[in-house]
């Protein structure tokens, strides 16, 4: 017989109550030793202006290559009129996938987040805007469409959402404190110091589960895009976009004129290329485009005259119209600047009255030394000459061929024969002239003799 059953039975108990404290205390010590194991680092993205293909593939590459066990969160910092076309499916199809939690920031100032960057903003996993940022409106989805007929389906990053809610955003653009008000954000952060404080230690829901961010600030790396991507994303900009077509024609025409080596072709061929890939994404009038090429073809008519005739003025009146007819009606976002089209006409009227002009003389005009009167001439060699290249002879720059060993620049050279009108040089000895000697970037460049 237990002489303290009371006892007893309080020290069961006290025991009960030690393992229970126990437990706890390691329970708790273990979520808080994986709290501050969690990562403290975020990669820290910025997208500005209209949302191409090429910003919604890095947006989409970045975001799917983000290493949980590595990186905390994603800032994604926003300010666009919209996207083009479907561009931005897949950053949101990213974003809505992504383990690591994607906040989604519509910043500084007066940012927007307007079209599809509404849904952008609300894709992400924790939606926040400045004090001064707008929210939609967001039709239209694709901003290259503006001007057509509404979106009457509703998108499926907006599924949940009350229909009086759309309605708002529908008829945005909608300030901060009330986007807030309807839901249709998580915060609101002026600045990025106080973005950062206010993530310290939130939960986050993901698709993989609810998340707790670090409780010491987070750490900001920067992604940036590749320059090519930097490239393409620049040449989507109507304004550019139209002087790379003119500055592409600028380079073929040249170069059919021009007795060269096929430098400006290629340049114009990589602008050109860049140039309508653009042009197939914006809301382009193909007349337009039609009409400057046109116009280019009358001018380059007109010139061989050499005089500014009927079609030299008709097809600089032709470009004229053209080039402020190339996005009628767009959106505002891709409305051409002023200075694009006046830039790009005065250009034309440069290139056609200085460098096709002479091109054309050098072109049609007789070489000043024949065949028999450049013969055992000594000059030097302005490029490698292996087997081909250049060299001033004559104070003439010639096309030539080496007739034996490759000949390095700057080696005096002798002319031992002439095929149609490329050279056939050797090294020599020999002193050139002091006229082939003077450094062709010192002094107006000369002709040059040897084309087809």
């Amino acid at each position: 017989m237990n002489p303290f059953p009371i006892a007893g039975g309080r020290r069961v108990v006290l025991w009960m109550v030690l393992i229970l404290v126990g437990l706890s205390m390691l329970v708790t010590s273990g979520d808080a030793l994986g709290a501050a194991s969690r990562p403290n680092t975020a990669d820290y993205i910025d997208v500005s202006g209209v949302i191409d293909p090429s910003v919604s593939k890095f947006l989409s590459r970045q975001v799917r290559a983000t290493d949980p066990d590595e990186t905390g969160a994603v800032i994604l910092r926003i300010d666009t009129p919209g996207a083009l076309d479907a561009s931005v499916l897949p950053a949101l199809e990213a974003i809505r996938e992504s383990e690591v939690p994607v906040i989604v920031w519509a910043a500084p100032g007066d940012a927007q987040a307007a079209s599809a960057g509404s849904l952008l903003l609300m894709a992400g996993h924790y939606s926040v805007m400045s004090e001064q940022a707008t929210l939609g409106p967001l039709e239209p989805l694709d901003i290259k469409q503006f001007g057509g007929e509404a979106v009457t389906e509703t998108p499926e990053q907006l599924e949940g959402f009350e229909p009086e809610v759309l309605e708002h955003l529908r008829s945005g653009p909608l300030p901060a404190d009330r986007a807030l008000d309807l839901g249709l954000i998580d915060a609101v952060a002026p600045n990025v110091q106080q973005l950062l404080q206010s993530l310290q230690g939130l939960q986050i829901d993901t698709p993989s589960g609810t998340v707790t961010l670090s409780e010491d600030p987070l750490v900001l790396t920067f992604m940036k895009m590749g320059l090519m991507e930097r490239l393409v994303h620049a040449a989507t900009q109507p304004g550019y976009a139209y002087l790379l077509l003119v500055l592409g024609l600028f380079g073929l025409l040249f170069e059919l004129y021009n007795p060269g080596v096929g430098g400006a072709a290629v340049f114009g061929g990589i602008l050109l290329a860049f140039s309508f890939y653009a042009l197939t994404l914006l809301p382009t009038s193909w007349l337009a485009v039609a009409g400057i090429l046109v116009a280019f073809v009358l001018m380059t008519i007109d010139l061989r005259t050499m005089s500014l005739g009927p079609l030299s003025w008709g097809g600089l009146a032709l470009l004229v119209v053209a080039s402020f007819r190339m996005y009628p009606d767009a959106h505002a976002a891709l409305a051409m600047p002023l200075w694009a089209p006046l830039a790009g006409v005065a250009l034309t009227v440069v290139f056609f009255v200085q460098a096709m002009t002479s091109a054309i003389q050098a072109r049609t005009a007789k070489p000043i030394a024949g065949s028999e009167g450049i013969v055992d001439a000594v000059g030097v060699a302005r490029t490698d000459v292996a087997p081909d290249g250049q060299v001033m002879a004559r104070g003439t720059l010639w096309r030539a061929r080496t007739l034996g060993m490759a000949i390095a620049e700057g080696t005096p050279v002798k002319v031992m024969g002439v095929s149609g009108l490329t050279l056939m040089v050797e090294p020599t000895d020999e002193t050139p002239d002091a006229e082939d000697t003077v450094d062709v970037g010192d002094a107006q460049a000369p002709e040059v003799n040897g084309s087809d």
